[in-house]
């Protein structure tokens, strides 16, 4: 085999591979379905770290709020009403199309549930907005916002703040700003 017909076949097989290592990898996507309790419907290709549920409340909503970090954890003024977390090494925990469908308050097989920490978590309420952050690894995860109407679980648009940095602190701003 001449040096040339090595380095056309090698630059193949790295491309291919370099393709290929790119279809693999799909954004996480979820669904939501459920007559009064939530059932969140997930695909993609990465690996479920955590999942989280926060009720949204008006003080979450206001400018000029300082936030400690940019966690979402920092963000919501009220803690996460219910979260579960890998119990393995977030390399090897289940994809989410392995899992499928995740039911709020069920705990899957391989995680535990961190909130609340004892006990059930609280029913989704009618009125009330919800947001959800999956954190995926292996592919990007998925957040997103829902609400109870009429006995069904419905995608919800909020309009939630940016943050700035101002003085060394984060802050809530309108997202329109520059």
């Amino acid at each position: 085999m001449l040096a040339a017909d090595r380095a056309f076949l090698f630059c193949l097989i790295c491309a291919i591979s370099w393709v290929g290592g790119c279809y693999r990898e799909r954004p996480t996507q979820v669904g939501l379905e459920g007559r009064g309790v939530s059932v969140f419907v997930l695909s993609g290709s990465g690996n479920l770290s955590e999942f989280s549920v926060y009720v949204v409340s008006p003080s979450d909503l206001s400018i000029g709020r300082t936030v400690e970090s940019l966690s979402t954890e920092a963000f919501f003024t009220q803690p996460a009403v219910w979260r579960i977390e890998n119990q393995a090494d977030i390399f090897h925990a289940r994809t989410v199309e392995n899992i499928g469908r995740l039911t709020f308050a069920l705990v899957p097989q391989g995680y535990k549930q961190t909130i609340p920490a004892n006990g059930s978590a609280p029913s989704i309420l009618p009125g009330k907005q919800y947001f959800f952050d999956c954190v995926t690894v292996n592919a990007p995860g998925s957040r997103g916002s829902f609400q109870l109407v009429d006995d069904r679980v419905v995608r919800s648009e909020i309009n939630l703040p940016c943050l700035q940095a101002r003085n060394g602190k984060q802050v809530t701003v309108p997202c329109n700003a520059h």
